[in-house]
């Protein structure tokens, strides 16, 4: 006779307390955080940042809905590009699994050092979904992921910045860093058809580096990893395409709260400060807070004689910080699957696999 099946148990009450308590810790943590920037904020912004602040945030609420709803839109994207680049890997995540681990990335993104430490985190548990043997491999697409990213950003830069060159060249300041504007781009272009050439990979100097690095093994795979893209254009080209189409949601997250704030720069002008300011602060810690503040001051009042860059800055950053607050709710999630334990067969003593 065989034996009954035996229930899975319920959460013991001393693991439910622990939850909520973990939850309400939470809860205390991010309450004091926002009250002490609400403090800094208060006693150090000048009458006219409070002002501003005070016009994108309680007076504004269709243009603040616009700015939330476009950033937003750009992460929506963003998962897309993933799932689609990750299908050569065998890796054929649901649109869902791909919006959460999309998510998280992008929550870390405003809390650690440069936006890249939010790709670090998104890492971890992407390999926990790629399949066995593939995870070197699938955690590597987000390198792709991310050049492509910059890539899109870097095209809508150079365009714009084309069709501004000579309004852009009468300052000799701005002269100065225009060199700098296009070969970047192009560096960033060779080296991202390097990761798909054969040749490249195949070159005795590249496989010398390769076996010299720390890890070698596992650089060498990745890389290789890259070699399956050389003959899916159409997914490189469609995810460049998606990239565009999420910087251009982002020039319109920022035009949003301009309007907001009760300024009305020249649209063109004003694309070309975002798209220079957007990529010198994805570079740099948190976004636009701090030294990328300073960036947003400068670039703007330069480029588009936009007053309180620095404002245009915080604004930015405190709509991006609540757009990815289903990212914490993502990391919540995937560490409460991560701490279960895998299910046992009771009449056999096997464990079931994921």
């Amino acid at each position: 006779m065989a034996e009954p099946a035996v229930p899975a148990s319920a959460p013991s009450p001393a693991a439910q307390k622990k939850a909520w308590l973990r939850w309400i810790s939470l809860i205390v943590k991010i309450g004091l955080a926002a009250g002490l920037l609400f403090f800094v904020l208060s006693t150090r912004l000048t009458e006219s940042a409070r002002h501003d602040l005070h016009q994108v945030f309680f007076k504004s609420p269709v243009l603040l809905s616009i700015a939330l709803v476009t950033f937003s839109l750009q992460i929506f994207i963003g998962a897309q590009r993933m799932r689609m680049l990750l299908r050569p890997h065998g890796l054929s995540l649901t649109y869902w699994n791909s919006l959460r681990l999309t998510y998280l990335g992008a929550f870390f993104d405003s809390f650690m050092v440069t936006s890249v430490g939010g790709d670090a985190v998104k890492a971890v548990y992407l390999a926990r979904e790629a399949p066995p043997g593939k995870k070197v491999e699938c955690v590597s697409v987000l390198v792709l992921d991310r050049l492509l990213g910059l890539l899109g950003l870097l095209s809508l830069m150079m365009g714009l910045t084309l069709l501004h060159v000579s309004e852009l060249a009468a300052d000799p300041e701005i002269r100065r860093v225009l060199p700098f504007l296009f070969g970047f781009p192009v560096a960033l272009l060779a080296g991202t058809l390097m990761l798909l050439s054969r040749r490249a990979y195949n070159h005795p100097i590249m496989k010398w580096f390769l076996r010299v690095l720390p890890l070698s093994h596992f650089f060498d795979r990745a890389y290789q990893s890259m070699q399956l893209y050389r003959d899916r254009l159409d997914l490189i080209f469609a995810g460049w395409l998606f990239s565009v189409v999420v910087h251009a949601c982002g020039v319109i997250t920022g035009w949003a709260l301009i309007k907001a704030m009760g300024q009305s720069p020249q649209f063109g002008a004003f694309m070309v400060g975002w798209f220079i300011s957007a990529f010198a602060s994805s570079f740099l810690p948190v976004g636009g807070v701090g030294t990328g503040q300073e960036i947003y001051n400068y670039v703007f009042l330069k480029i588009a004689d936009v007053q309180n860059g620095w404002v245009l800055a915080t604004a930015m950053q405190a709509v991006v910080i609540i757009a990815k607050l289903p990212g914490l709710v993502a990391w919540l999630m995937s560490r409460e699957t991560a701490k279960e334990p895998e299910s046992t067969n009771v009449a056999t003593g096997v464990e079931s696999g994921r």
